[in-house]
């Protein structure tokens, strides 16, 4: 009996740990993501197809430049806090959800010339990170992916 509880316990703890890494990153929702950066004083502008057929019409007009194909880009957010001496933000980010992980991989990969680009523009930004996760790629300082999560 004592070995049954060691097991259980042992797969409660691997579930909470999948849980708690699950939980981490950038929501998967825009709405959710957009509201949590207003709240933190971030001037946001957002552009959600969600049945928003004029918002997926200019999601679907990036699409030849993003090397995917119309209805894969659902959303994107950009949103920016405060000013350095220069008028440059001083924390950014810059969200695009796409439809699933595959479409967020193959963006991925046909623009990493454009996103190693990147890196090297905000080379001088704070903790500045380009990442994919799941179905969302995004960009920005430590301190704005910290703020949109």
């Amino acid at each position: 009996m004592k070995r049954y509880g060691t097991a259980f316990v042992l797969a409660l703890t691997l579930a909470l740990v999948l849980a708690i890494f699950a939980a981490c990153g950038i929501s998967n929702n825009p709405k959710a993501t957009k509201q949590s950066l207003e709240e933190k004083d971030y001037t946001v502008q957002a552009v959600i197809g969600d049945n928003d057929l004029d918002a997926q019409a200019q999601l679907d007009s990036l699409s030849d430049e993003m090397d995917i194909t119309s209805g894969e880009l659902v959303a994107m957010i950009s949103a920016t806090k405060g000013t350095t001496e220069q008028d440059v933000p001083e924390n950014f980010i810059y969200i695009y959800y796409f439809k699933d992980g595959t479409v967020a991989n193959r963006f991925w990969d046909a623009n990493q010339t454009e996103l190693n680009e990147l890196k090297s523009t905000y080379k001088d930004a704070d903790g500045f990170q380009v990442k994919k996760m799941g179905s969302v790629v995004y960009f920005g300082t430590k301190q704005a992916i910290m703020d949109a999560m």
